[in-house]
């Protein structure tokens, strides 16, 4: 089915719904009052998202991360211009990102997610940046149906991987059936999906971020049945404040990475009140209008500040608040400009305007504290990388992995990470191998760090912080 026909719809009540929850909840930024809302919560994450662009096309070489902001931008309608800009620079550097600097090597959650952010630009993914994205994720089908790696550290590929190929090339017309039978077979016994395949049934492990991805995909692919255990897995996993956690790494507190996928999949999957719960907390995290007026916009990891870990996090927040799952957004008719951050109560504005570059990169690379940019467009500041992020868990440089059987439960596909949690900025921070996935975690080869839990995206085979990052292929 072409992009256009999956084109959603705008959740305009229900984003309603969760802004007024989020504005009387004791959850929302201030302490004793709610701060002012923005007039448009997903509007103004895209415009600031924008605004953190180097050059006004890549978030600091992190091809992953840009492909979440050029599907943020989607999702909103606006910033047709950045948008376009943002995917000459990914076509520019297709290669480095799906062979990870090994020519003929393949890493296949890079090429499903860029094969995503090109169908959804209407650009062509048979010949993106002179790669032919299709065929070279075909050619990682498995008789199985699972997509896998082909890199000189083995396969890294997982859930993520899986659901990223199965969106992507659903809007090529070329999606294979057994891959969409591959994915649905590997749902848990309890109805949630896993991050990485198990040949014994009895080491399914439902993960948070998975299960949303994988709902999307499902719907996207038209099976609803194979989605709808996994819907009444994650409202039974909702957290009492309306976030979602992320499992895989025990009991942490709720994240904007692994909320903002499990809100697109309740809103696809139309299980509005859940979805508006966690509407509400996504709003909650974000940087009003009593914030800096350089910050306003961004959407917090988990406080609405706009710290090294704030770029990813918006980034894979905007679809979300924008009411459109990943096999809904489209940029066809995207206004060239980006919506002004406005805080004037009853004012609508229109798509005009660009953001100015946006300026020097303050902080270090994925970890370093964030130390603010200088000058640059309507939003300025803060690092640029580091951030959250469950992509497929393709992310930087795979540095475990076998050779996958072909059979459709196999143990490969990296450690059992995955989670979320920020990437920048944050406490000291540990790597650790395997392949986790998340939208965000698949960054460029040269990134340390890259977060685990796989777009959207991602959201890659990930190094993960001592306080995780989230999805990225």
């Amino acid at each position: 089915m072409s992009p256009t026909a999956r084109r959603g719809r705008p959740a305009a009540a229900l984003a309603a719904l969760a802004l007024a929850a989020a504005v009387l909840s004791p959850t929302a930024a201030a302490a004793d009052a709610p701060a002012p809302a923005l007039t448009s919560p997903a509007n103004s994450a895209a415009t600031w998202a924008a605004a953190q662009l180097k050059d006004g096309s890549n978030a600091s070489g992190d091809q992953g991360l840009t492909a979440d902001i050029v599907l943020a931008l989607a999702s909103t309608g606006t910033g047709g211009r950045v948008a376009a800009k943002a995917t000459d620079w990914l076509a520019a550097h297709t290669g480095d990102y799906v062979d990870r600097g090994t020519p003929g090597k393949v890493f296949a959650g890079g090429a499903a997610k860029l094969a995503l952010v090109a169908a959804v630009e209407h650009r062509d993914p048979t010949d993106f940046g002179g790669h032919d994205l299709v065929a070279t994720l075909l050619g990682r089908l498995q008789g199985s149906g699972r997509f896998t790696d082909d890199l000189p550290t083995g396969d890294m590929s997982n859930q993520f991987t899986q659901s990223l190929a199965v969106l992507a090339l659903q809007r090529t017309g070329k999606l294979p059936s057994a891959a969409v039978d591959f994915l649905a077979r590997s749902r848990c016994a309890d109805g949630g999906y896993p991050l990485t395949f198990r040949a014994d049934p009895a080491k399914c492990s439902s993960h948070t971020d998975s299960t949303g991805l994988a709902v999307q995909a499902l719907l996207g692919a038209g099976r609803p049945a194979d989605a709808a255990p996994g819907l009444d897995w994650l409202e039974k996993h909702q957290n009492a404040d309306g976030g979602f956690s992320d499992n895989g790494f025990g009991t942490a507190p709720g994240n904007t990475n692994t909320t903002a996928l499990d809100v697109q999949a309740l809103t696809a999957g139309g299980r509005t009140a859940t979805a508006a719960k966690g509407l509400a907390w996504l709003i909650s995290r974000q940087v009003r209008c009593d914030g800096a007026e350089a910050d306003r916009g961004a959407v917090g990891y988990q406080e609405p500040k706009a710290d090294g870990s704030a770029l990813r996090a918006t980034a894979q927040a905007v679809p979300a608040l924008a009411g459109k799952s990943l096999d809904r957004i489209d940029g066809r008719n995207a206004a060239d400009g980006l919506e002004p951050v406005d805080c004037s109560p009853g004012t609508t504005t229109g798509g005009t305007g660009d953001p100015g570059t946006g300026g020097t990169d303050g902080g270090a690379t994925d970890g370093g504290t964030p130390s603010g940019g200088t000058t640059g467009g309507p939003a300025t500041g803060g690092s640029t990388t580091g951030g959250t992020g469950t992509e497929p868990s393709t992310g930087p440089t795979p540095t475990t992995g076998s050779t996958p059987p072909a059979g459709p439960g196999t143990d490969s596909g990296g450690a059992d990470s995955g989670g979320s949690g920020p990437s920048g900025g944050g406490p000291a921070q540990t790597t650790t191998t395997g392949g986790s996935g998340g939208l965000a975690a698949t960054g460029t080869p040269a990134l340390s760090l890259a977060g685990a839990a796989a777009a959207l995206t991602v959201a890659g085979a990930v190094t993960v912080l001592a306080v995780r990052r989230r999805r990225t292929p």
